[in-house]
């Protein structure tokens, strides 16, 4: 495997590169563009001795030919299952080539995540968003002023690895000061300044040097005279603190010589930049508050007290990243704010990553189906914990001791399968101090106090339940597109197998220890680890009480995996990276997106470990999740929309959904989207459809009554009984209206179709259609095929053409008799019914060829085919007595009578200006502007 690892090999990887970005086939590239084995080798000869190639057997190039291959193959893979994209201001885009000297700062970063595990795909992602990201910046500014953009990431993705990759090709290019603004908490900040140092410092054509402590009367050496901006070869990395001491002490060092000012190259990275970095003060006045005001005078050029610099530095580039960009979005616009007025990029993921939508799913996404790993928190538990948290009980309730059991089990599994890295169980229950300890305590008290026999019986029960219920097989069912090996992932063993580890880490448990020297000493048992600023000082009767993970040389000594249990709060809620965490117990609530979606520590990569984490949490707390996945998924595909178009950043507005479902839910704080506007509800782009029910026998009747007079109305359509379709078209709204959506029942939560929505919607479409904006509507029935089906299952349309009955499920989540939750309604094929094949390009009619074609390219293959101004409805009956084949995953339907689903799908944004129809903006309803409950 050397040969995939080794940078001198880096050519012959650029080599297959190029040929491929020039069309030249996998199976020509195989033989180097020779007609066989022979010639492959007179190539390779010829390579080594003209282009100074290393000397590479015939092996060794299949060996490379085949990674990048797979490489390819994984990065398309992503790029399906994921979203990415930008919006660039006009003209904002530069020439940037990716340095190829193997002394360049991105060569020897790139190594330095080879050599740590990198898989070539991923290194070929860092690669490229990095690159990208650096094309939009400046290396001169002081005419045309500060670039500003943005990033928007996900939670865990591994952002400071294409953080450092940004700045590692910025360095290549002459930037020499790197300012990266981090997050509230010191230990957060010195954990990024030495991971990016280590990461960056290499031995090379640039120099890195780490910067501490930086002010105006710095030590020698440490005063912006000692040094020299003018070298190219030298690069600076300071990473500060979002607080109004530090950033006033980097203004005043940074400004103390002019002339020194005006050589530095500076980028500026904003690591959660929705934190701490947003003005809070109203927007509409002059006043900003104080860090905000800190930050907009370094971007701008000014003094801590505002005052203008006569000298500007030669360069200025914002980059802000977060993965939660709403505050940065809908805060101020103002041309001295940090607005992203020159870009905003979306970064892609990997299909090994783990977020929102492969937790929790998507709701109407049946490719998003979320994984059988979160176990549910009665309210009589919750009640548990508040009364530990008071001081009125040590008791720990019965789904915590499963979470523990779950942890100490996968731990001791792990252990056996000869996993050496720190593995980590996080509960994250309240945000004050005195509760974390009180918690903790009772955790202590329960494995120490309780026999251990009862604890070992417990992990028994509890890892034979969890290990029977969430295999490989419902990992690959529920994220079919996950490209981990599944050869390598470690597999569930029998508890008889882990019972003697089991037994190891629960003969103790401490803090971690403090040796004489006062350096931390890890141990094989469980460390339980109390993390919050309370215990800055860090040591208690020779323990030290927070979170610290035990570095590469202490690992080593080591020689197994550390164990952690982390009690804790605000520390865990963003930046704080959890190693190896396999069991959580999370009961913390929020009323705003951005901080519950920056709780979820559990958000990541799981190489080799996939099987393992599980997530207790209560029912309501999941809920706020799928709908957060479900509000990111559709905020990213706005962005992706976009991005096909030509818009300016400075037009774009994300549009965030709202519905009765989620009250007590708001995208950020009040003070955090001042800019937001409260609008008339914008139906642009909808792609609707009914996934719950209410299950009530008249109801249901009702609404097929409806149906069937509707299509009643609609005379004869276009048969295709043998595809199991009938198809409508040129259809008037106000019939689809007044003689189906009026006369139906929906369920209260189901957005647009709700009692409060659907007139809105109704108003909305007949305004877009009277300004010739929509087309008349094609209505489609789509079912199963009926030949071979019982008449019990066919659908018999007043035109006489049988349809068969669809079958759906309840999600096994939905235990309500009376309430149906499908999960899924469409089936993506469908949104293509009305597509003419005729119509299409090669490429897009194979596409439609598949049985589960993508549904990203629905506008694409809609405008094509002279459908992109069309909206479409499409009617399913679901068989009261549908059966499900995975009683775990879905439940039998059990309605009181078959039910209607709808879709809806309008026309999204236009491609060639970049605008949707009626405006992207968002719908604050007065309902969710209350305050802040925590």
């Amino acid at each position: 495997m050397a040969v995939l690892t080794d940078i001198r090999y880096d050519k012959l990887r650029n080599w297959i590169k190029d040929a491929r970005e020039n069309g030249v086939s996998w199976d020509s590239i195989k033989l180097g563009n020779e007609t066989n084995e022979e010639g492959l080798k007179e190539f390779l000869a010829e390579q080594r001795k003209r282009n100074f190639w290393p000397e590479t057997t015939v092996e060794e190039w299949y060996e490379i030919v085949e990674s990048k291959k797979k490489s390819e193959q994984e990065m398309k893979n992503a790029e399906i299952r994921n979203q990415a994209g930008e919006i660039i201001e006009t003209g904002q885009r530069n020439e940037t080539n990716i340095p190829e000297d193997p002394r360049s700062s991105w060569q020897l970063y790139k190594k330095h995540l080879r050599d740590k595990g990198f898989p070539e795909h991923v290194l070929e992602n860092i690669e490229k968003s990095s690159q990208s990201v650096l094309s939009l910046l400046s290396t001169d500014t002081q005419e045309s002023g500060p670039v500003k953009g943005l990033v928007v990431g996900h939670v865990q993705s591994g952002k400071t690895a294409n953080m450092a990759g940004v700045m590692a090709m910025a360095a290549d290019y002459g930037w020499n000061i790197f300012i990266v603004l981090s997050g509230l908490v010191e230990n957060l900040r010195e954990q990024t300044q030495t991971r990016l140092i280590n990461d960056l410092k290499h031995a090379g054509n640039i120099s890195w040097r780490s910067l501490q402590n930086l002010r105006k009367n710095a030590p020698s050496g440490n005063r912006v005279q000692d040094f020299h901006f003018s070298n190219s070869a030298d690069a600076h990395l300071y990473v500060c603190l979002k607080n109004k001491k530090r950033l006033e002490n980097l203004l005043d060092w940074m400004q103390d010589d002019v002339n020194k000012y005006e050589n530095m190259k500076v980028l500026v990275i904003d690591d959660e930049a929705d934190q701490g970095s947003i003005n809070t003060a109203d927007v509409e006045s002059e006043e900003r508050k104080a860090i905000n005001q800190l930050i907009v005078n370094l971007v701008e050029g000014r003094t801590k007290r505002n005052e203008i610099v006569y000298k500007k530095p030669k360069a200025m580039n914002y980059v802000s990243y977060t993965a939660t960009p709403y505050a940065n979005f809908l805060n101020e616009f103002k041309p001295e704010s940090l607005y992203p007025k020159n870009f905003i990029k979306m970064l892609g993921t990997t299909n090994e990553y783990f977020g929102p939508k492969e937790i929790f799913g998507v709701e109407g996404h049946d490719e998003f189906q979320g994984l059988d790993i979160i176990r549910e928190v009665s309210g009589e538990d919750s009640e548990q914990i508040i009364n530990i948290h008071k001081g009125n009980s040590e008791e720990i309730p019965q789904s915590l001791k499963e979470s523990i059991a779950w942890f100490l089990s996968g731990t001791a599994s792990l252990k056996v399968h000869g996993y050496k890295k720190p593995l980590t169980m996080m509960i994250h229950a309240s945000h004050k101090q005195a509760h974390h300890s009180n918690l903790s305590d009772s955790i202590r008290n329960w494995l120490e106090n309780e026999k251990k026999s009862n604890i070992l019986a417990l992990c028994k029960e509890v890892w034979e339940k969890e290990t029977e219920r969430f295999t490989k097989e419902e990992l690959f069912y529920s994220f079919p597109d996950y490209s981990g090996d599944p050869d390598k992932m470690y597999e569930y063993q029998s508890f008889h197998q882990i019972e003697g580890a089991v037994l190891k880490l629960i003969n103790k448990i401490s803090h971690i220890p403090l040796n004489d020297d006062g350096e931390l000493e890890f141990h094989e048992h469980i460390h339980l680890c109390v993390d919050n600023s309370s215990n800055n000082a860090g040591s208690s009767d020779g323990m030290y009480v927070r979170l610290e993970y035990p570095d590469d040389k202490e690992l080593a000594k080591l020689n197994e995996a550390p164990a952690f249990i982390v009690v804790g709060g605000t520390t865990l809620s963003r930046g704080l990276t959890m190693e190896g965490l396999i069991s959580t117990y999370f009961l913390r609530g929020s009323k705003q997106a951005d901080t519950l979606m920056q709780m979820g520590r559990w958000f990541g990569y799981r190489l080799k470990y996939e099987l393992y984490p599980r997530i207790w949490m209560e029912r309501d707390v999941f809920d706020k999740f799928v709908f957060l996945s479900t509000l990111e998924y559709e905020l990213r595909e706005t962005l992706e929309q976009f991005s096909k178009g030509t818009a300016d950043p400075k037009d774009y507005g994300p549009r965030v959904k709202n519905t009765p479902g989620v009250s007590w839910m708001r995208v950020t704080a009040p003070d955090r989207q001042q800019s937001a506007e409260k609008v008339d509800i914008d139906f642009t782009g909808s792609s609707t459809q009914t996934i719950l029910f209410n299950n009530y026998e008249s109801e249901l009747k009702t609404n097929i009554a409806a149906a069937h007079d509707f299509i009643s109305s609609l005379g004869e359509g276009e048969q295709e009984a043998e595809k199991g379709k009938v198809i409508w078209r040129d259809v008037k709204f106000d019939d689809i209206a007044n003689n189906l959506l009026t006369k139906m029942y929906f369920h209260e939560q189901t957005s647009v179709f709700n009692s409060k929505e659907l007139p809105e919607m109704i108003k909305w479409v007949n305004d877009k259609t009277e300004k010739g904006l929509i087309d008349n509507w094609n209505v489609i029935v789509s079912g199963k095929v009926p030949k071979n089906l019982p008449d019990e299952k066919i659908w018999e349309l007043p035109n006489n053409t049988p349809i068969g009955k669809v079958t759906r499920n309840r999600k096994a989540t939905s235990k309500d008799y009376d309430l149906i939750n499908i999960g899924v309604l469409r089936a993506p094929a469908d949104l293509y019914a009305d597509v003419q094949s005729h119509n299409l390009s090669e490429e897009n009619y194979k596409e439609l060829q598949k049985s589960n074609p993508s549904t990203k390219k629905v506008g694409e293959i809609r405008k094509e085919a002279g459908l992109q101004h069309t909206p479409i409805i499409i009617i399913y009956r679901i068989d009261k007595d549908s059966k499900s084949e995975n009683l775990q995953k879905r439940h039998n339907l059990e309605a009181e009578e078959d039910l209607i689903g709808i879709c809806l799908r309008i026309p999204g944004i236009n491609t060639e200006t970049g605008k949707s129809y009626g405006g992207l903006q968002m719908s604050i309803p007065d309902h969710l502007q209350s305050e802040e409950d925590d």
